[in-house]
């Protein structure tokens, strides 16, 4: 899995993967991630559209990915979230805590 990160001139740091977050590439994105993480942003911005499954072990990631925007007081945003995954957001109560946004196109939902 490659993690592709851009950044906006607003301080906006987007992360970008593709494919699944299963017990083979969950880790990887996750330390990915964290690379990532460890520069300065006032935003992190995980870009679902590519990412088409997201296991157990994918939902720990993203919450690690979470605590560690929350210890840094930056917001952390998931957009283009596909129906199947937010429905296991909403299962599990990440939504709760999570801001999701998805464009009308993708989803036509905003949670949080």
């Amino acid at each position: 899995m490659i993690v592709q990160a851009t950044y906006s001139k607003d301080a906006v740091l987007y992360i970008k993967a593709s494919g699944k977050l299963d017990i083979y590439n969950a880790p990887d994105y996750l330390e990915e991630v964290k690379e990532h993480l460890k520069k300065y942003a006032n935003e992190y911005v995980l870009d679902f559209s590519e990412i088409t499954f997201v296991a157990s072990i994918g939902l720990r990631a993203i919450l690690s990915i979470y605590k560690i925007a929350k210890a840094k007081g930056c917001s952390l945003k998931l957009i283009n979230v596909n129906k199947d995954i937010l429905h296991s957001f909403q299962i599990t109560g990440f939504d709760e805590f999570l801001t999701i946004e998805n464009d009308s196109e993708n989803q036509n939902t905003e949670q949080n």
